[in-house]
């Protein structure tokens, strides 16, 4: 049985969201969604190291994520991402959040009911969000999706994952106005102890 996408939103309005809308995946979501390079975008790391140090050659890395992995450092790191995001948007208007997975933690089977098996994409417009903190503890409590905050007059997006003791931060295209929003970025990341890097 492959559910409509009536049925799909009941689900998610039934987890206790609303406000948002169900999209479907095309060509300028999936680019959008991606923290890939494309084009002229370029990506940037929030992290609990400095940039400079070279992967797998300094065994200070690998215990400093173990340290974060940790659910208590976990959680508090995450508290520390969803207030860069917060001061972020203090001088920068966020459009929308993005909600996309593959399954629901009560749900196993839950791709393979979706419209054209693709999973969900939900489109969270940031008047439907109360409090960031609550949203984003529901969507890790309520489903397995991965989190993109988007800021369309720059052209940049936030990719907040579930398990990486790491925040990607994107820009789809390079602008004189987020070259200069990235300045006010490393320093609140700064700020919190973190680097961007």
């Amino acid at each position: 049985m492959v559910l409509s996408h009536e049925e799909m939103k009941k689900i998610f309005e039934n987890h206790g969201f609303s406000g948002f809308e169900l999209r479907h995946y095309d060509d300028n979501m999936e680019k959008l969604l991606s923290f890939a390079a494309q084009d002229n975008a370029k990506g940037y790391v929030i992290d609990v190291v400095p940039g400079g140090l070279q992967h797998g050659e300094n065994e200070g890395i690998a215990l400093m994520e173990k340290h974060y992995a940790k659910p208590e450092r976990f959680r508090k790191l995450c508290e520390k991402w969803t207030e860069i995001i917060l001061h972020f948007m203090c001088y920068h208007p966020l459009e929308s959040v993005f909600v996309s997975g593959m399954t629901l933690p009560d749900d196993e089977d839950f791709l393979e009911k979706t419209p054209e098996q693709e999973g969900y994409l939900l489109e969270f417009p940031l008047e439907s969000i109360d409090d960031l903190e609550e949203f984003v503890d529901r969507v890790f409590q309520k489903t397995y999706g991965e989190m993109t905050f988007w800021f369309a007059s720059l052209d940049l997006a936030f990719h907040y994952f579930r398990d990486d003791v790491y925040l990607i931060v994107t820009l789809k295209k390079i602008t004189e106005e987020n070259r200069a929003a990235l300045g006010l970025l490393k320093k609140i990341v700064e700020a919190k102890g973190l680097f961007l890097v």
